[in-house]
């Protein structure tokens, strides 16, 4: 020890090597704790020692409980801090993340905005995107520790003099491993000119073992410069008393114009609103949220003090999620469970309109209903819309997929249309059309073109489909594309040309989000190559190429009936609540048009998502479609071949001819195709869907 000598150690270690037996019996006695000693960390307490580390020599281990016991005779022990290096402390687990950082640079005095800070599990090539084009953001990684016996937490803290910051202080959050955290501050500026603000984050380890300690250490730590303009350079009372004055001055037509701004915001759909950032939002677990999401969230349930998530619904294929929430007073009160659904703005307005004009007053009660309009907030391509949720306390809906799956019960489908029928499927008119006008949005867009330096032969949105003549490989140059929409990936544009009478309007997926009008690029595939492409090694069991008939039969005229439809009934947007009851959700697509519209891509639901997890080989398939269980009267083709043909009973009754049943087997046909396009199927779903396809088309004329 570093206050004896090098020769008192010697002699000490000596005398305890004759006395061993004796001192090891006298001077260590079971239980007894060790003394408190200022020995080098390398030294080990003899109690913790590792069974390797306990066959060491008998002069050194007796060396320092003779010390111990001579020079510091202490009856209690302190244990150390941290565990030192001969303890059997496991490797802590290292993990990689990025410190995202946005916050704006630029404040108008009077304004609000929000500074995010996520802590985020490293991804190769991940870039940071801001939730508002004119915000800064900066990407830092950072190594994070999990010793064993800690729980790890993530504590952040926004600071600024002339600011008013909510909430304020330290916010501190449970970082699970994998997962992202995020906390978000609003800030107002209380005075103009160049502001600091500084942010912190450090990770507190808090134990769960006994022994251990709490530790803290900072990752990140910056000042935010901000500037905050003014109005004319005033300050805010000059600009508050010239405001005054100008509004005095304007007489009837300021006022005029003050009480149009000053309407309330819920008057409008896809209103801006505030977010509640006090909010705590409780996620089941292995469910997580965008930053956008959760700003979402805030805004729909501003005056509550929890919101819990109980579970998820999927929302078709649109990227859409769908959740069932539960909102909790800050006095611990909760209020009716509810859905929310979150999808992009275009769309979340499309259903908010859509519900107004065929659902509201159309519908039986028992349809979930639209609370109030669908709200955003500034900056984000996403919206809300909240429907009421129909159920009894204490159980949760299920989709008409996992009933389904549970138990393949035609009496669900019956229940369906005993239920809407009446309002909506029934109440038809005649209708005659060519199949492409209703049925060629269900297939892939007519052409993909990716950006390309050079000229080509003009693409114009105002071409019917049935002009185009492009192959793989051509140049085109883009015009008049009335609509363009950002597609689900993020990363290319959905564009829609101008619809001719009668015909379909032209479809076109552009590889990048640059402004496609005018612009060149390169065509790289087709509908037909994309659907070639997509059934490379399916079976079709002898039967001849549905895809080869396409064109006929998008040309093929129909004498069929119209009526209101829900446009995108998928089993996730119909839900089965107790006692066997359903209703639907989600209004994006709800329209008039063909009545078997609906049915038919049902239909296509069915073969992909129930029948195709339960029978994996195209023979045993081809078998059930054998006993043609499209005809509605098959009874002898099983418990999925009763399924389709009860859904084909359906469809007959809404025939415009009830002699005719081809109707449905040509909308259905174009369904199985057109779902092909899916990626969320594998190759069983999509090789049935491709033989079902094959077979309806074999049967026709």
């Amino acid at each position: 020890m570093p206050w004896f000598s090098r020769r008192f150690r010697l002699l000490t270690a000596i005398l305890a090597g004759m006395l061993a037996v004796g001192l090891l019996v006298a001077c260590a006695p079971a239980g007894m704790a060790p003394v408190q000693t200022e020995a080098p960390a390398s030294e080990a307490r003899p109690e913790e020692a590792k069974p390797a580390e306990a066959e060491k020599e008998v002069v050194e281990t007796v060396e320092v409980q003779v010390t111990q016991v001579v020079i510091q005779p202490s009856p209690t022990a302190i244990q150390p801090m941290e565990p030192t290096p001969q303890q059997a402390e496991p490797t802590p687990i290292l993990e990689t993340r990025l410190v995202e950082l946005e916050w704006p640079a630029r404040l108008r005095l009077g304004d609000s905005d929000i500074i995010r800070l996520a802590l985020i599990p490293s991804q190769e090539g991940y870039e940071v995107q801001a939730d508002f084009p004119e915000h800064d953001t900066d990407l830092q990684p950072v190594q994070v520790q999990r010793p064993s016996g800690y729980e790890l937490f993530g504590v952040a803290r926004l600071d600024g003099v002339g600011f008013e910051i909510a909430p304020g202080g330290e916010q501190a959050q449970y970082l699970p491993p994998g997962q992202a955290v995020t906390w978000q501050w609003s800030v107002r500026p209380h005075s103009a000119g160049q502001q600091r603000l500084s942010i912190l984050l450090l990770l507190r380890w808090t134990p769960t073992s006994a022994g251990l300690t709490q530790r803290d250490n900072v990752v990140y730590n910056r000042g935010l410069d901000v500037k905050v303009d003014s109005f004319f350079g005033l300050t805010r009372s000059q600009a508050m008393a010239g405001g005054l004055v100008g509004l005095l001055l304007g007489g009837g037509m300021s006022l005029l114009g003050l009480v149009s701004v000053a309407q309330p915001a819920t008057a409008q759909p896809g209103r801006l609103a505030q977010p509640n950032l006090r909010l705590v939002i409780e996620p089941r677990p292995g469910m997580s949220l965008s930053s956008g999401e959760e700003a979402l969230m805030r805004t729909l349930f501003n005056r509550y003090a929890r919101l819990v998530l109980e579970s998820e619904f999927l929302s078709g294929y649109s990227g859409a999620r769908t959740f069932l929430a539960r909102p909790i007073h800050t006095d611990g009160r909760a209020d009716a469970a509810t859905i929310v659904k979150v999808g992009q703005n275009p769309a979340i307005q499309r259903e908010f309109e859509n519900y107004e004009q065929y659902v509201k007053d159309t519908l039986p009660p028992i349809t979930a209903r639209i609370q109030h309009p669908p709200v955003t907030t500034r900056g984000n391509a996403l919206g809300a819309i909240q429907y009421t949720f129909i159920g009894a306390p204490g159980h949760t809906p299920t989709s008409l997929r996992q009933a389904l799956l549970e138990n393949p019960d035609p009496a669900y489908l019956y229940k369906l249309f005993e239920t809407f029928g009446p309002n909506w499927w029934m109440q038809r008119q005649p209708y005659t059309f060519r199949l492409s006008l209703e049925y060629d949005r269900v297939l892939p867009t007519h052409v993909v073109v990716e950006p390309s330096v050079g000229r080509g032969q003009p693409l114009d949105g105002r071409m019917a489909p049935d002009e185009l003549k492009l192959r793989v490989g051509e140049m085109v140059t883009l015009r008049s594309f009335a609509g363009v929409e950002r597609r689900a990936d993020g990363r290319s544009l959905s564009l829609l040309g101008t619809a001719q009478p009668g015909q379909p309007p032209l479809r076109l997926r552009w590889l990048a989000l640059a402004d496609p009008q005018g612009a060149s690029g390169r065509v790289i595939a087709t509908r037909y190559s994309l659907l070639s492409d997509m059934v490379i090694d399916f079976d079709r069991m002898g039967l001849p190429d549905p895809i080869a008939r396409l064109p006929d039969l998008l040309v093929q005229t129909v004498s069929g009936s119209r009526s209101t439809i829900h446009g995108d009934l998928n089993l996730e947007n119909i839900l089965v609540g107790p006692g066997g009851f359903v209703w639907l959700i989600d209004f994006a697509q709800t329209r008039d048009g063909h009545t078997l519209f609906d049915f038919a891509h049902l239909g296509a639901e069915i073969i992909a998502h129930v029948v195709a997890p339960k029978i994996d080989s195209p023979q045993e398939y081809f078998e059930l479609l054998l006993s043609d269980p499209f005809s509605g009267q098959s009874a002898a083709s099983g418990q999925f071949g009763g399924l389709l043909a009860a859904l084909a009973e359906i469809a007959g009754k809404c025939l415009f001819n009830p002699s005719q049943p081809e109707e449905f087997r040509r909308v259905l046909c174009l369904a199985c195709l057109g779902a092909l396009k899916y990626h969320n199927l594998d190759f069983n779903q999509k090789n049935l869907l491709y033989l079902s396809a094959a077979y309806l088309c074999a049967s026709l004329a």
